[in-house]
C-alpha cells in the first residue's frame, strides 16, 4: 500500500516539477514569439499616424489591440526623445517605464522581463525606423501562463489524490485478500509449533497461496504420521527397556533427550524434562574421572551423532542429582534414518562395585607381590652329611643345618629338645 502510494506521489511530483520548469519555459517562449509578432505588427501600423501626428488615431489603434489580445497588459509609444506619445494606462503613465528596455538601437526588437505591481511582465520594444521615429512598447502578462500552469498542477494534484486513493483501496483489498489466508496459515503454524498437530488450513484457490496451504496440510499430515510412528516406537522401546538393569536414553541432533527408561531415571535421579531444561551434558556429564571439567565439544558420547561411530568405554563418570559421582560402563551408538545419523542411543550401568572389587583385587595383588619379593626359595639338590646333618655351601664349607636355612630364607629357629633326644641325653629323667 505504501509502495503504490509512494510511486503515485513520486510520479505526480515529477510531473509537477516538469510543468513548473520545462512546460513554463516553453509557454513563456511561445508567449514571447507571439508578443514579438504582435508588437512588430503594431509598430508597422503606428508609423503613418506618428509621422502625420495623428495621435488620436494611434491611441485608438492601441486600445483596439488591447481589446483583441487579452495577454497585452499595456501599450505605449515614445518619440525619439523619450516623450510619451500614446499609452493605455487608465491612471496615468508610470514614469519608471521610460527607463525600461531603452537600448534598442541597431535591433529589430528587444525583449525584457520586468516585475511590476501587476506581476511579472514581458516588455517587447520595437524601434520605428531604427528609433528615429520612436519606440513602441508592448507589455505582455505571464498571468495566463501561470494560470494555465497552476490549472495543470491542480488537475495533476487531483489526479494524484484520486489515483492514490484508488491505489490505496486496491492495496488494502489485495493485502487483505493475500494476508487473510497467510494470517490463517501463520496461526496454524504457531499452533503446530505448540504441539497441536490437528491443525488444517482451508484451501479456496489454486494459486501460490493455495498450493502453500496444501503443502502445509500435507506436511502436518506427514509429521503427524511420523510422530505417531515415533510414539509407537518409543512405546515399544519403553516396554523393552523398562525391566533392564541398564540405564538407556536417546539424544536428538540438538542434544535433547527424547527417551529415558526407568532405570536411567533411577540411576541419575533426573527426569528427561529436568535434564532438557539445562542440557543433559551440563548436569550429568560435565567432569572427567579425575574431577577436571569436560566440555561438550570434548564429550565423545555427545559427538557420536556427528562422527556416526560407536563409542564404548568403562572410564566415564556420571553425576547424580544429589551431586554424587559414580563410574559407568557405557555404550553409545548412532541411530540412522535415510542414510543420515539423526540421533544416538546410550546404554550405561553403575560399575561402582566392580571398580571397588577391581581396586581390592589390585591391592591384594600388590600385597602378594610384595610378600613374594621377601621370600627366598630353597631349590635344587642340597649336599648334607648323613651323620651330622651339616650342609655344604657353594664355597665348600660345611654349615649347621639351621645356619644354612637361616641364610637362605626368612625362617628363624627356636631351639628345643625333642622327646627322643631328651630320653637319650637325659635318661635319668626319662626312666620309663
Amino acid at each position: 500500500m505504501l509502495g503504490i502510494a509512494g510511486v503515485v506521489v513520486l510520479l505526480g511530483l515529477s510531473v509537477i516539477i516538469f510543468a513548473k520548469t520545462v512546460l513554463y519555459e516553453d509557454l513563456l517562449k511561445k508567449l514571447e514569439k507571439r508578443g514579438i509578432s504582435i508588437a512588430r505588427h503594431l509598430a508597422a501600423n503606428c508609423v503613418d499616424p506618428i509621422l502625420t501626428e495623428k495621435y488620436f488615431e494611434l491611441e485608438m489603434m492601441a486600445n483596439d489591440f488591447m481589446k483583441r489580445e487579452e495577454d497585452i497588459e499595456y501599450i505605449y509609444v515614445l518619440d525619439r526623445d523619450g516623450k510619451v506619445l500614446v499609452h493605455t494606462f487608465d491612471n496615468g503613465f508610470p514614469g519608471e517605464l521610460k527607463e525600461v528596455n531603452r537600448d534598442v538601437s541597431g535591433k529589430k526588437y528587444s525583449v525584457k522581463q520586468i516585475v511590476t505591481e501587476k506581476g511579472d511582465l514581458v516588455d517587447i520594444a520595437v524601434p520605428l525606423f531604427e528609433g528615429e521615429a520612436g519606440v513602441v512598447h508592448v507589455g505582455f502578462s505571464e498571468a495566463h501562463i501561470r494560470k494555465g500552469i497552476n490549472s495543470i498542477i491542480k488537475s495533476i494534484s487531483l489526479l494524484i489524490l484520486a489515483v492514490s486513493a484508488i491505489g490505496v483501496l486496491t492495496a488494502i483489498f489485495l493485502s487483505r485478500l493475500i494476508a487473510k489466508p497467510l494470517s490463517t496459515l501463520s496461526a496454524a503454524a504457531a499452533a503446530v509449533g505448540s504441539g497441536d498437530l490437528n491443525q488444517r488450513v482451508e484451501v479456496h484457490s489454486d494459486d501460490e497461496i493455495g498450493r502453500l496451504g496444501k503443502s502445509f496440510n500435507a506436511m502436518i499430515e506427514m509429521r503427524k504420521q511420523a510422530e505417531d510412528a515415533l510414539r509407537e516406537s518409543e512405546r515399544k522401546l519403553r516396554d523393552v527397556t523398562s525391566h533392564l538393569a541398564e540405564g538407556i536414553y536417546t539424544l536428538d541432533e540438538s542434544g535433547r533427550i527424547t527417551f529415558m527408561n526407568p532405570e536411567a531415571v533411577l540411576l541419575l535421579g533426573w527426569t528427561a524434562e529436568e535434564l532438557n531444561s539445562k542440557g543433559a551434558h551440563n548436569l550429568i556429564h560435565f567432569q572427567k574421572p579425575d574431577g577436571s571439567s569436560l566440555s561438550e565439544t570434548e564429550c565423545r558420547m555427545h559427538s557420536v551423532i556427528k562422527t556416526s561411530e560407536r563409542y564404548i568405554s568403562s572410564d566415564e563418570v556420571f553425576v547424580r542429582k544429589d551431586g554424587t559421582v559414580f563410574p559407568i560402563s557405557v555404550i553409545t551408538a548412532p541411530i540412522r534414518a535415510g542414510g543420515k545419523t539423526i540421533a544416538s542411543v546410550t546404554a550405561f550401568r553403575d560399575i561402582s562395585e566392580q571398580k571397588k572389587t577391581e581396586q581390592e583385587k589390585e591391592k591384594l595383588i600388590v600385597e602378594l607381590q610384595a610378600a613374594l619379593a621377601t621370600i627366598k626359595k630353597l631349590h635344587g639338590i642340597l649336599p648334607i652329611c648323613s651323620s651330622c646333618k651339616k650342609i655344604r655351601d657353594d664355597k665348600g664349607s660345611w654349615n649347621q643345618l639351621e645356619s644354612y636355612i637361616r641364610e637362605h630364607s626368612e625362617a628363624e629357629f627356636s631351639h628345643g629338645i625333642c622327646p627322643d633326644c631328651a630320653k637319650r641325653l637325659y635318661p635319668e629323667y626319662y626312666k620309663g
